[in-house]
């Protein structure tokens, strides 16, 4: 199992900053699920499958993230300009 998360981390490191599971570069701003957590790299997956999300020492992370966490991450030309922990929506009564 560890070999299959290192292989991931160093796939990751060698793509574009945010890949979806077709391989795809994205731009814009993606929300999901955080899957795994590494130094450099968050995994999110949402109803378009996976998201590769490539970080940077610029890229704004909004606190600890972890497994389960719900996300939305902005995504430039340039790379991942942050992931922050997305805010409910639900009205107060």
């Amino acid at each position: 199992m560890t070999q299959g998360v290192i292989v991931v981390a160093f796939v990751a490191v060698l793509m574009p900053a945010s890949l979806d599971a077709s391989g795809a570069a994205q731009q814009g701003q993606v929300e999901g699920e955080v899957v795994q957590v590494f130094p450099s790299v968050i995994v999110i997956r949402n109803d378009q499958g996976a998201t590769v999300l490539q970080l940077t020492p610029r890229t704004q992370v909004g606190g600890q993230l972890k497994p389960g966490d719900k996300v939305v991450a902005y995504i430039t030309p340039y790379g991942v300009s942050s992931v922050q922990l997305k805010t409910s929506t639900a009205q107060i009564p």
